[in-house]
């Protein structure tokens, strides 16, 4: 393993083992909530701005585990930046996400295989936590525009946008029958 590589790793593990700005904060400016609804995981970011300055950044998450490092590495990096300069990077970071999609191989199918066991799991799950924790970001800065247009409300939510990487077609979710 080269010696980024190990750095990155070693950071990933210092979030897990003490997750950075973890709550709520009562008086954010911006509170935005990235919710994937196949699995029902978010995450709410909160941001207090001053002067076009992200002074705080807190975060809560209910998912995996890389919901919970990815919402600690992301508050802890655009704390002190301008809100212009961390827009930039997490439309920077989306793109990432996007090609991470699009790099999952399609899933492997062996009909000599009984009915419901004949296409192999493909997991999205890293990507999705972290398409959920910059939806949750975008959010935040959406609730901070509508309440400077007037309206009034707790928080914004917004649903992460994902495409099947096996299908031309965005993913169709189909609650299973009791």
């Amino acid at each position: 393993m080269d010696l980024k590589m190990k750095e990155v790793n070693d950071e990933i593990l210092r979030h897990f083992a003490n997750p950075r700005n973890y709550g709520e904060m009562k008086d954010a400016d911006g509170v935005g909530t990235g919710v994937d609804n196949a699995t029902k995981n978010y995450a709410t970011i909160y941001l207090k701005i001053d002067n076009g300055t992200i002074e705080k950044a807190t975060y809560v998450a209910h998912g995996s585990e890389d919901t919970l490092i990815l919402g600690s590495v992301l508050t802890e990096m655009i704390e002190g930046d301008t809100l212009r300069n961390a827009m930039e990077r997490v439309s920077a970071l989306e793109g990432e996400v996007a090609e991470a999609y699009n790099q999952i191989e399609p899933p492997k199918i062996d009909l000599s295989k009984p009915e419901g066991e004949q296409v192999s799991p493909v997991s999205t799950e890293s990507q999705d936590s972290a398409n959920i924790v910059l939806t949750a970001f975008r959010a935040a800065v959406r609730h901070m525009e509508r309440k400077k247009e007037g309206i009034i409300e707790e928080y914004f939510t917004m649903n992460i946008a994902k495409r099947c990487p096996y299908s031309n077609t965005d993913c169709a979710f189909v609650a299973k029958a009791p």
